[in-house]
């Protein structure tokens, strides 16, 4: 069986992990405190609206194999105080600018685009740097815990932003975002830690090869070929699901956005819970076992619930709570595992820009599937398409199920499988140890 140990046991991580909560439950706040500012304070349109969201998001596709080249470059905790930081400071600026009156929707959708930017940097630098504060029996853990606190945060992060926006107004909610960020920046500003830093290559080096170094690395490995199909597969699926499940619940029920946002906050619940028992799961059964049971119950429960869920009741809402905790369950304990296989299935020199390309291909499909589940909700009905984003979901566990994952009885053989004839996985690596 897998071997996991507490990561708790480790100083730095505990640093990691309070400083990730800290800036988290701040990121949750500027969710609703961003549009907010921009609608209220600044009067903008729907289009000026777009527009600051675009701008957070554009980073994430125009950024996001280049800044992995600089994160497998550089050491990674320098990258992630600078990041919170620089957005600490960020926000406090934009603050400053809507209390006193100069605050412009083109300042806005630039602070948008610096802020979206730096969280792209983060975000790869924080993947590359948990694997050097825990030993690898401890990654697992790592990452539940980490899983198990972005959770409970998106759970009361978004009910304690809403009521912050509304006692104190916008600018002074981005405000404590900016704080958060601030603190986390310092938290790990006084991290001391021994990282391995890259060695430099001898002459000039060019970033569009080690760029295409991290897509070819992903695209080769097996496993990793296999996690990022699904990941890419269930966000088109789940963004075509939740735009028809908003107008489900909302026009064709008539149930209110009270009603959604209990659907909503049932499957962070279940994927909190979920993340408490990842590492258990892992012990007791075996990773690959575990990953795939955990994936078919996850991605099945949204298909699964709304089949159920037929008509405008109770029992409908009842239903689809039900379903929204099953999935985050198995979400909860899937997610975890995934990210610790990706971190050790690839060399430290390339985690970055394997991260990149993974996260390019992965977050690429939900612009396409936010713009396709217009369409089909339009043609189909919000019903019809939502069965068919959930069927999406319900099939994106179809090429991890396939892959040699499900044969993989420790996390550690995940560097043992591409060494492997295709065909023979792990199952022919031998008996365990007792």
């Amino acid at each position: 069986m897998t071997t996991v140990s507490s990561a708790w046991r480790s100083k730095p991580f505990r640093r990691v992990w309070t400083a990730g909560a800290v800036s988290g439950l701040g990121s949750e706040i500027g969710e609703l405190a961003v549009p907010v500012l921009a609608v209220v304070t600044l009067a903008a349109s729907a289009a000026e609206l777009s527009l600051v969201r675009a701008a957070l998001l554009v980073p994430y596709l125009l950024l996001t194999l280049w800044l992995g080249v600089i994160v497998d470059r550089r050491a990674r905790r320098p990258l992630l105080v600078a990041a919170d930081l620089g957005r600490g400071l960020l926000l406090a600026v934009v603050c400053g600018l809507a209390l006193t009156g100069w605050l412009s929707i083109p300042l806005l959708v630039a602070a948008a685009a610096l802020l979206g930017s730096l969280a792209v940097l983060s975000t790869l630098a924080e993947f590359s740097f948990v694997p050097q504060v825990v030993e690898e029996h401890q990654l697992i853990d790592a990452n539940a815990r980490i899983t198990a606190a972005q959770s409970a945060i998106g759970v009361a992060g978004a009910g304690a932003g809403g009521l912050l926006v509304q006692l104190v107004t916008a600018p002074f909610a981005l405000l404590l975002n900016a704080a958060g960020f601030l603190v986390s920046g310092v938290l790990l500003l006084r991290l001391r830690v021994v990282e391995s830093v890259p060695a430099r290559r001898a002459g000039p080096r060019s970033a569009v090869r080690e760029a295409r170094e991290g897509i070819v690395v992903l695209l080769r490995h097996r496993v990793l070929r296999a996690l990022l199909s699904e990941a890419t597969v269930w966000n088109l699926g789940n963004e075509i699901f939740m735009l028809a499940l908003a107008l489900l619940v909302l026009r064709s029920y008539g149930f209110g956005p009270a009603a959604l946002g209990l659907v909503l906050m049932a499957g962070g619940v279940g994927a909190f819970a979920g993340s408490l028992f990842s590492a258990r799961l892992t012990a007791r059964f075996g990773y690959g076992r575990s990953l795939v049971a955990a994936m078919l119950v996850g991605n099945s429960a949204p298909v699964l619930a709304l089949l159920a869920a037929g008509s405008a009741s109770v029992a409908s809402l009842v239903v689809l709570t039900a379903g929204f905790v099953l999935s985050g369950l198995g979400i909860g304990v899937a997610n975890s595992q995934a990210v610790s296989l990706r971190q050790l299935a690839v060399e430290p020199t390339l985690r970055g820009r394997a991260n990149a390309g993974y996260r390019l291909v992965s977050w690429g499909a939900l612009s396409i599937g936010a713009l396709a589940g217009g369409v089909l909700v339009t043609a189909l009905g919000p019903w019809a398409a939502g069965m068919l984003g959930a069927g999406l979901m319900a099939l994106a566990t179809v090429p991890v199920g396939l892959s040699p994952v499900r044969r993989m009885r420790r996390i550690e053989e995940v560097q043992e499988v591409q060494n492997l004839p295709a065909g023979r996985a792990v199952q022919d690596a031998g008996p365990e140890p007792a």
